[in-house]
């Protein structure tokens, strides 16, 4: 039986499929699922709405919550009208430790292409240091900037769901021969588990009580980790390019702390792929209530782009001390050539249990909050 070798986009791997003639209708799936990742090959997946999964956009956002313990959680279905069902998920738990300024967190990633599955586990520290850092009994002001370093590391396996995959010895002139098993070769490396470092900045600056900017950068897959399926050499290699990010976020609110209105932007660089996600949000603030527009897409406006509206509310309520819990919904509607006929768009959902462990006039005026719309630092 004659072997032929078919090249995946996502890491340029080579995987064995026996014969030439598979069925149109048993490969659909697959083939869209090549062609939609073969121009977005090597690229990590980016959420909607970036600040209810901190720790996945940022370790430094580690222990940065409004209080000190936080569990997140987010889902994305991308393009609805795929039948491949390309998903993708994170949920993080991270607590900040005022004896050591900083905090610590796990992160667990799941992604679902078609066929191809990952999923990752990480831990993750950040350290805070701020200025005018006074003890309470000193009277001493809020922090006017804090700034956050964190790292964080991971480990990843990538692998091939066999059974969402039809080969030629399972056919016959009728179709797919029922409880058939085929004796094609298994990647070689699927399933095989690989280290991931990431690193990250954070810094916040408050001018007043009423306006502060906060800027972020991070690297992610410093190692450069070999996504490799097939190969057993050093000669061929699948390396996941580092992914670059920069963001940055103003935010003003009103002298009577009504409302809120922040302008963001975040850039994104893998490999040779630039990308950009820009705009508003406002937040009513005695219901802490938020709504936003955004535009995603790439920097050169040529190639996948979508618009997003987001929406999120605190269900508990703006004057509970002791925790928030911050759920958000976001919806992408790609924009040109008819392509949302296509897709019908991607959605999301977020959340965020926010829960206050401590006394947080005692020992916590370094505390940094990345979430927080209030433009000081500190309560």
């Amino acid at each position: 039986m004659r072997k032929y070798y078919c090249r995946l986009p996502i890491d340029d791997c080579r995987l064995m499929i026996y014969n030439t003639s598979f069925m149109v209708k048993y490969i659909l799936a697959v083939v869209l699922t090549i062609a939609i990742t073969s121009s977005a090959q090597a690229q990590d997946p980016v959420f909607s709405q970036p600040f209810l999964s901190p720790i996945y956009l940022n370790p430094a956002a580690t222990g940065a919550g409004d209080n000190d313990l936080r569990f997140s959680a987010i889902y994305r279905r991308q393009w609805w009208a795929i039948p491949s069902q390309i998903s993708y998920s994170a949920v993080s738990v991270d607590k900040f430790m005022p004896s050591l300024h900083g905090g610590f967190g796990l992160l667990g990633t799941h992604s679902s292409e078609g066929y191809l599955k990952k999923n990752g586990i990480y831990g993750t520290y950040a350290y805070t240091i701020c200025s005018n850092v006074l003890s309470p009994a000193e009277n001493g002001d809020g922090p006017r900037w804090f700034a956050s370093g964190g790292l964080q590391f991971g480990m990843v396996q990538r692998r091939i769901d066999f059974s969402k995959l039809v080969f030629a010895d399972q056919l016959d002139v009728d179709g797919v021969i029922p409880g058939s098993v085929t004796s094609a070769d298994r990647a070689v490396n699927n399933g095989k588990w690989y280290p991931d470092f990431s690193a990250g900045l954070f810094f916040n600056y408050n001018w007043d009580n009423n306006n502060r900017v906060l800027l972020g950068a991070s690297a992610h897959h410093i190692n450069r980790p070999d996504e490799s399926l097939t190969n057993t050499a050093d000669t061929f290699r699948s390396q996941l390019p580092v992914l670059w990010n920069g963001n940055i976020m103003y935010t003003y609110t009103d002298p009577d702390q009504t409302w809120s209105y922040s302008l963001a932007g975040i850039v994104y660089n893998q490999a040779q792929h630039n990308s950009i996600q820009v705009g508003t949000e406002i937040t009513q603030n005695k219901y802490d209530i938020s709504v936003g527009v955004w535009y995603r897409g790439s920097i050169n406006f040529h190639e996948y782009d979508a618009l997003t509206v987001t929406v999120s509310i605190n269900l508990a309520g703006r004057n509970n001390s002791a925790y928030k819990v911050r759920a958000g919904i976001a919806h992408d509607a790609p924009i040109g050539q008819n392509r949302y006929s296509y897709t019908t768009g991607s959605s999301e959902l977020g959340f965020v249990w926010d829960q206050s462990t401590y006394d947080q006039e005692s020992g916590n005026v370094c505390k940094p909050r990345i979430n927080s719309k209030s433009a000081c630092p500190i309560e």
